[in-house]
């Protein structure tokens, strides 16, 4: 980026053009983001603060563990003249000229968040060493840089027609889908490598593409089934609060998790997908399971806590046991089937079911 005479200010880019309109692609450094970007109400939706602290979190985040994040490019109009220069490659503004936001206002705000609290940060640190690691963060990021795609010749009319086509139209995949191609979770990386690589998981087959699997499917569970199961598995919840499962502990929780899902699958009735017959295969379930194996793994003095994954193999798993009566489902005749209430109550029923029968033994 260059200023000439005060006046332009030029960008290495390229030219082209969508539907008789002058399109334009350049990369515009981090910390230059709030001097040439704008939102305009009346062709944006109001900013969404805790969208815009998640993005934020995920930038930061991809600096301290050093992983890969992608930012996609962000859409602006630009009402003022440009000038392209073929021979340099370089697309020429005057020095004033504002581009209005058309889409990627969040993904906007939340790099400059980001920004701030790094500096934030460093203003409040005492410690030298701690304020050097946080100064050549701050220099990593306001270097990085985020595509921009500026369309010209367009009224306000046609930004907001823009705004709807860009945000509305584009098709979002499903849950199971988006975990499949997730890496930057944890708990998505431990499901998918399961998935893969579980003998007994493997035996089962888990669901990466659909978020429901029908009745007389034979497939164990969904992709993001599994992924919740796991983390009930690690924390006794759904949300790993404390961040048990991180880059330095994975291989360990890895291991352990591949030796817990094959005993478990292994007492299990062969055919534990056969939902008509078995109440395993719900989400509610093996999330419930996930949470009591946590209790009887890693909170309870058990030195035998294979034997206590052995014990699951005892349960009556048919839709007509007594196991489940009083914890938050009922049996329904018209069905053939014991249904929970909710997937919540099915969670915590068939924790509390376990949990009281296997104490007995």
């Amino acid at each position: 980026m260059s200023v000439a005479n005060s006046i332009k200010i030029s960008f290495k880019g390229s030219k082209g053009s969508q539907f008789g309109k002058d399109t334009y692609v350049t990369m515009i450094p981090f910390n230059k983001l709030e001097s040439f970007f704008k939102v305009f109400p009346e062709v944006q939706r109001k900013l969404n603060k805790p969208r815009v602290k998640s993005i934020a979190k995920y930038i930061l985040d991809g600096i301290d563990k050093k992983r890969m994040t992608f930012l996609s490019a962000i859409t602006v109009t630009c009402k003022d003249d440009i000038q392209y220069n073929e021979e340099l490659s370089t697309i020429d503004v005057d020095i004033s000229t504002i581009f209005s936001i058309n889409d990627g206002q969040h993904r906007s705000e939340a790099i400059k968040l980001a920004i701030a609290t790094l500096k934030g940060n460093i203003e409040n640190s005492s410690n030298k060493n701690e304020k050097d690691r946080l100064i050549e963060k701050l220099i990593l990021l306001e270097n990085m840089t985020i595509p921009v795609v500026i369309f010209t010749g367009i009224d306000q009319k046609g930004e907001q027609q823009l705004f709807h086509d860009l945000n509305l139209l584009a098709g979002k995949p499903n849950k199971s889908i988006a975990l499949n191609f997730d890496s930057s979770d944890q708990y998505n990386r431990l499901a998918k490598d399961l998935a893969k690589n579980n003998e007994q998981l493997l035996r089962l087959n888990i669901e990466t593409e659909k978020t429901q699997i029908r009745s007389n499917n034979n497939q164990i569970m969904v992709l993001s089934t599994l992924r919740n199961m796991l983390c009930y598995i690690i924390t006794g919840a759904n949300k790993d609060k404390e961040s048990k499962l991180n880059m330095e502990t994975y291989n360990e929780f890895h291991n352990t998790l591949d030796e817990i899902i094959n005993l478990l699958f292994e007492v299990l009735p062969e055919d534990a997908s056969n939902r008509e017959k078995y109440i395993i295969g719900t989400a509610a379930t093996l999330q419930g399971i996930g949470k009591y194996l946590n209790e009887v793994i890693y909170n309870q003095n058990n030195i035998d806590w294979i034997g206590e994954i052995k014990k699951l193999g005892t349960i009556d798993w048919s839709h007509r046991s007594s196991v489940w009566e009083g914890y938050g489902g009922s049996y329904i005749p018209e069905k053939n089937k014991f249904v929970f209430t909710g997937t919540s109550a099915g969670i915590n029923g068939v924790y509390e079911a376990l949990k009281n029968a296997l104490k007995k033994q």
